[in-house]
């Protein structure tokens, strides 16, 4: 029943998505994350509705906050989002120049059965939330996330996820693109939860860069993402129930080639596949007390390697 129930949503999504395709591209961001932008010095076309579909692979279920939920098997994580025009100045130089609302909806199947009670299709995510564009080369995006776990893992969570980006171009074919994000659980734990009764909703903040280098006679694209996460003394809980600290949590630096698909009409979308490698290194006492004790490993390991590759579509 969960995976007929997995079925019907995601082809709800798709088609809501592919209904979409006859539409110009829209200049959305790289997937390090859901709500990822990236502006254009082109004109805007007055669509009302952009988004992406991106189907990847990996080797790794490794959550953005470090917590090891698969390493056996192929992982597949289905992405359908969705950013719905509302709002769009016809002043140039207005100083919001786009403000939009984004949908979404997240998966992770496993070949190899996992959780509490064992099963393939592991988590799925929703996404909802109002964001915009402004002064040309800065994006605010606001999502609301309501992670659900489908092998009963761990209680529903529901977070804030805003992050605030600036889009530079300074050097030919060349930008950093750093920013700045800030997470907040609002209902219930993100992280593994080793003593309930001395366990607190809490935060962390995220400083980043992109570094992104696009190859002007190649159809060839260059990414660095690199992020480190700064905990609240309560996001992760050790296993005597006390907090984790506010040292630097993890370091993350992935390698990423994309490359577009341009025989592929552009009626048909924005068509590209892309294969990269992620470092992770853990250095937080919670964070690995939660992956010895319930993580997939049940290892302290601090070097994480993460291989993923896939497929995306923009329209």
């Amino acid at each position: 029943m969960k995976m007929l129930g997995f079925i019907s949503l995601n082809a709800l999504a798709a088609l809501l998505a592919l209904g979409q395709t006859s539409a110009p591209a829209a200049q959305l961001g790289p997937l390090s994350g859901i709500n990822s932008f990236v502006p254009s010095n082109q004109a805007v076309p007055q669509d009302f509705v952009h988004g992406v579909v991106n189907l990847e692979f990996s080797n790794y279920h490794l959550t953005p906050r470090g917590i090891n939920l698969q390493d056996r098997g192929l992982i597949f994580q289905p992405l359908v989002r969705l950013d719905w025009n509302l709002y769009k100045p016809s002043n140039t130089n207005a100083f919001i120049n786009d403000g939009y609302a984004t949908t979404a909806v997240w998966n992770d199947l496993d070949t190899a059965r996992s959780g509490v009670q064992p099963g393939h299709w592991n988590e799925i995510d929703f996404t909802v939330g109002p964001n915009m564009r402004f002064l040309n080369d800065w994006t605010l995006e606001s999502p609301f996330t309501a992670f659900r776990s489908e092998t009963e893992s761990f209680e529903t969570c529901w977070a804030w996820d805003p992050r605030l980006t600036y889009h530079d171009h300074f050097v030919k074919d060349f930008s950093l693109n750093p920013y700045v994000e800030f997470f907040d659980e609002l209902h219930e734990k993100i992280t593994v939860v080793l003593v309930p009764s001395k366990s607190q909703s809490s935060y962390y903040g995220v400083f980043g860069v992109d570094p992104t280098y696009e190859f002007e006679n190649l159809p060839l694209k260059f990414e660095l993402p690199s992020y480190i996460l700064i905990p609240g003394n309560n996001f992760y809980q050790r296993e005597d129930g006390t907090g984790g600290g506010t040292d630097i949590a993890l370091w993350a630096i992935t390698f990423k080639a994309t490359v577009p698909l341009e025989f592929i009409r552009p009626s048909y979308g924005k068509w590209s596949v892309y294969a990269g490698v992620q470092f992770d290194y853990l250095n937080n006492p919670g964070l690995l007390d939660g992956n010895e004790i319930a993580g997939a490993a049940h290892s302290r390991e601090r070097n994480l390697v993460v291989l993923h590759g896939g497929v995306t579509v923009r329209f």
